[in-house]
């Protein structure tokens, strides 16, 4: 009980740490070689032994057609993490590069932006995503192009806020006065200097976008009905939920589990920067103070 206590205490020490990178490189690993680790392919249909208990055979049992929930477990985690990756990163692109040139230029651009960002965010954004994806129809691609376009937002207001606060500097104003160009001073100056609050937010994001992707798979307006995801199968085990709750459990607690850890790396991340960054500014004091 008091190794659990640690492991998601506020500020974790670094035997927790350990755990929880563990934890998730287990669970990425798994997920990676799926192939290897799952012990039947993932659309092989059983009838005559649909439904069946976790078991020896079947570790966390079949589903309704016969088919393996292990197996399946595994390959929905390469499809629906795979997704969520393609998705932040896509967003992280996008909302960077509109968010540095509404920072470093202003005027109309910033306001354009800000203002478009602002009405964007008064709306759900899960709603958007599915009134997206409802009018544009089934398939990865629409859910991708519909979670890009609602998350972008996010990234685009931070980095701008973050240029503007960088731009003030001694040393952005030096690289200016010495005649660097645009391209040149947000390319080697800005972007390094913002990348750790993006990476950060990037760990967050993952979280959410794992949950909007199997919400919109659970709703229908996902990948198509059969396919190895996580909310498709919960939303194919529905009817089965009292009978055989294994079928609800595994796919749900499997999601959970994988937020809980993410969300726990970004608040790693969080803590390595600000520890970095407070290091730095001791360093700093030191070398800089005044002799007496």
């Amino acid at each position: 009980m008091a190794r659990s206590r640690r492991l998601f205490q506020t500020r974790p020490d670094a035997q927790s740490r350990e755990t929880r990178a563990g934890l998730l490189a287990l669970l990425i690993l798994l997920i990676v070689l799926a192939p290897l680790a799952a012990p039947y392919p993932p659309d092989q249909i059983d009838i005559l032994n649909r439904l069946a208990p976790p078991g020896w055979q079947h570790f966390l049992g079949t589903d309704q057609m016969g088919r393996d929930v292990f197996s399946r477990l595994l390959y929905a985690g390469r499809l629906t993490t795979g997704a969520a990756l393609l998705v932040v990163l896509a967003s992280a692109l996008t909302g960077t590069l509109l968010g540095c040139i509404a920072g470093y230029l202003g005027g109309w651009p910033d306001q354009l932006l800000m203002r478009f960002c602002e009405g964007l965010s008064v709306l759900p954004a899960l709603a958007i995503a599915m009134i997206i994806a409802g009018v544009m129809g089934l398939g990865l691609a629409v859910v991708l192009l519909a979670l890009t376009a609602v998350h972008w937002t996010e990234y685009a207001r931070l980095v701008r806020n973050m240029i503007l606060v960088e731009r003030a500097k001694l040393y952005v104003q030096a690289a200016e006065a010495l005649g660097s160009s645009r391209k040149r001073i947000v390319h080697r100056h800005l972007l390094p200097n913002i990348t750790a609050p993006l990476l950060t937010m990037a760990a967050y994001s993952l979280s959410w976008v794992i949950l909007a992707f199997a919400g919109l798979s659970f709703l229908g307006l996902g990948v198509e009905p059969g396919t190895a995801e996580w909310g498709r199968m919960i939303a194919d085990a529905r009817n089965h939920m009292r009978s055989h709750p294994h079928l609800v459990l595994a796919p749900g607690l499997t999601i959970t589990a994988f937020v809980m850890l993410v969300n726990l790396l970004g608040d790693g991340i969080g803590d390595h920067m600000r520890a970095r960054h407070t290091n730095l500014l001791t360093f700093r004091k030191t070398i800089l103070k005044p002799r007496s």
